[in-house]
């Protein structure tokens, strides 16, 4: 009740509420407030109407035991009230059902990481281990996953690391990557698995060149000094997806293979994949959409200039197609 008071005084005095005004109340609790309730152990009749109450600012209740649930959508932004949920998931799941969004304000990776280092090249003299770029087969996929299916932030390696390969050595790789999002759909995987080849390109140290099944991944002497591990590429692949992609994004789970049978699995679904999503891009026409998109990223030299981009039709540069405006 003290909570939902603050709430009232926030709106009033920060939104410009008029008391008794409960329809802008619940827009503005609901849209710049975002705050939800957590119901620990047994549910009284006060306490349901207490969460009842709370509804009505958009606020929703996740609780540990069962009581009964609302779960479409209506008042608040996603589901009112959630049941069941055990104690190690209550604070993702509330995150998620709230539709705050995560922001990783640093990556916390041994190296640097940074545009500057994008285009860096790692010669023989400095190399410790490869993968890839034919001697080796490196894959990348990215996968659109349920909310309930994967941990957000969690990283895996299944296989040996490269502080375990002798300097000089080569490893085969495969980056999977996983993400969920209540925006998300199977039209972004592409997109944000190009992002792959300069985010791992942003750590000092690393050079990457390809995509897809023909990648090709450099490590220098400097960065494996540095404490730099496989576990760092997805450290920074969630971090940034967090960041450039906020709006569809919401958990982003990466496992890396480097077991020969492992990456040969991962390469031959990623190959199914990629024939599908060609046949799809290049089956659609502008006929086909009844949205186009204006592109204004030549403005810095060109300041009149504006792109519509269209199914058929990419910007003049070539930058960005339709399928990446959409995603954007």
């Amino acid at each position: 009740v003290f909570a939902l008071g603050f709430a009232n005084r926030a709106a009033m005095a920060f939104g410009g509420i008029k008391p008794g005004d409960y329809r802008k109340m619940l827009l503005y609790n609901k849209n710049r407030i975002f705050a939800f309730v957590n119901a620990l152990g047994d549910v009284n009749a006060e306490w349901a109407a207490a969460a009842a109450g709370c509804v009505n600012w958009g606020f929703p209740t996740l609780a540990d035991t069962d009581i009964p649930e609302i779960l479409p959508t209506g008042i608040c932004t996603y589901e009112h009230v959630v049941a069941n949920v055990k104690h190690e998931d209550m604070v993702q799941k509330s995150v998620e059902v709230r539709g705050l969004k995560v922001t990783v304000s640093k990556i916390d990776i041994p190296c640097a990481f940074g545009p500057a280092y994008e285009g860096e090249r790692v010669r023989g003299a400095d190399l410790y281990c490869q993968c890839g770029g034919g001697k080796t087969q490196c894959t990348e996929l990215v996968k659109m996953a349920e909310m309930n299916e994967i941990e957000d932030g969690k990283v895996t390696v299944v296989g040996p690391d490269m502080k375990d390969i002798k300097a000089g050595g080569t490893f085969p790789l495969g980056i999977y990557v996983q993400i969920a999002g209540r925006e998300f759909q199977t039209d972004f995987e592409p997109i944000l698995e190009r992002q792959i080849h300069h985010l791992i390109n942003y750590i000092q140290g690393v050079m990457h060149i390809g995509q897809r099944d023909i990648s090709w991944i450099r490590v220098s002497k400097a960065a494996i000094e540095k404490g730099f591990s496989l576990k760092d590429i997805g450290v920074v692949l969630h971090a940034k997806f967090h960041q450039d992609f906020q709006k569809i994004v919401d958990k982003v789970q990466v496992t890396l293979f480097t077991n020969k049978e492992d990456v040969d699995k991962l390469t031959a679904r990623a190959r199914a994949e990629y024939k599908m999503r060609d046949e799809r891009v290049e089956k659609m026409t502008d006929e086909d959409v009844e949205t186009y998109y204006s592109c204004t990223l030549c403005q810095s030299f060109a300041p009149t200039h504006v792109c519509t981009v269209s199914p058929e039709r990419t910007g003049l540069c070539g930058a960005y197609n339709w399928m990446d405006c959409k995603a954007s």
